[in-house]
């Protein structure tokens, strides 16, 4: 990405996109995100009746992305949304435009995993069994909620059952990290809820789980609920964005109102007390079927070629 000034009108900028296409002989401009600074290489490519294809992996309803709806419509031959629910929030974009690629994982990521070595490798004990989530220490991922959930019932399940919280708080002055200290603090829950900080071991963690959570406000098509579901895990998710489809209540786990800790709570004894196996095997029945990185690359091939 170009990081010099952009001068008046951006023009010097769009120049040097326009020199970059031609250079590299570009006929279609990929762009990855609804950022403004992507209107840019948009610019350029319209200007030499090139090619565009923009793809929307966020909340298309943020303010700084609706500013964007001129530029997506005007000099975008396909908009790419990766869930259907995302299409139909994306209210203000050309319908005629308006495809949806799913993200798509490989089907070989969780191979040759060994669950007491994975244990060794996150330095957790394998006399607990773990419930989790990973995502990003922030109010929109609703951790403090999955907290309280975890309050609510810990007392009444399983005493060998702990709660693991993958992620990192990015902010300076981690405001919400702190909160979710507090609270773990005022209900005493040090011994049952474990901050595992930020890890790349995702397989690893994935194996030692027993159910993973994803309390998010809102997701375009997690990639983290794919790598979950392809590691045999039953799902309790949110039912905000694309999160309804990759979980199917009563197939591979259980959807619920985004912040409900109380219908969470309910969901995660009603999962516990169910077949986990079968919940887990369907989760990765349903990726091999509709997520499959070699599906979603044939159908980005596929509009690719269609364009060119």
């Amino acid at each position: 990405m170009l990081q010099k000034k952009r001068g008046f009108l951006s023009i010097p900028l769009i120049l040097d996109y326009i020199k970059i296409i031609r250079n590299e002989f570009i006929n279609i401009v990929h762009l990855n995100t609804l950022t403004s600074y992507y209107k840019y290489p948009a610019l350029a490519a319209k200007f030499l009746n090139k090619k565009v294809v923009w793809f929307v992996r966020e909340n298309p309803e943020e303010k700084r992305c609706v500013k964007l709806s001129k530029y997506i419509n005007n000099y975008s031959n396909k908009i790419v949304t990766v869930s259907y629910d995302t299409a139909n929030h994306m209210y203000y974009a050309n319908k005629d435009k308006l495809i949806t690629i799913h993200n798509g994982i490989n089907i070989d990521f969780n191979e040759n995993i060994n669950i007491e070595n994975s244990y060794k490798i996150l330095k957790l004990n394998n006399s607990f069994k773990y419930i989790t989530t990973i995502a990003s220490i922030e109010g929109r991922k609703g951790i403090l909620e999955l907290v309280e959930s975890f309050y609510l019932i810990h007392k009444n399940i399983n005493n060998n059952l702990k709660l693991l919280i993958v992620g990192k708080d990015r902010t300076e002055n981690k405001t919400y990290l702190n909160k979710i200290k507090n609270k773990i603090l005022e209900y005493n829950l040090e011994e049952n809820i474990i901050l595992y900080g930020e890890s790349n071991k995702i397989k690893e963690i994935m194996s030692i789980s027993e159910i993973f959570i994803l309390n998010a406000y809102w997701e375009g098509l997690s990639r983290v609920l794919l790598e979950a579901m392809i590691c045999n895990k039953p799902i309790l998710a949110s039912s905000n964005g694309g999160n309804k489809e990759q979980v199917i209540d009563g197939f591979n786990g259980f959807t619920f109102n985004a912040g409900d800790y109380k219908e969470l709570a309910k969901l995660i004894v009603k999962i516990l007390n169910s077949d986990l196996k079968a919940f887990g095997e369907n989760s990765k029945k349903l990726v091999i079927e509709k997520f499959n990185i070699e599906r979603t690359t044939q159908k980005i091939e596929s509009l690719y070629n269609s364009l060119l």
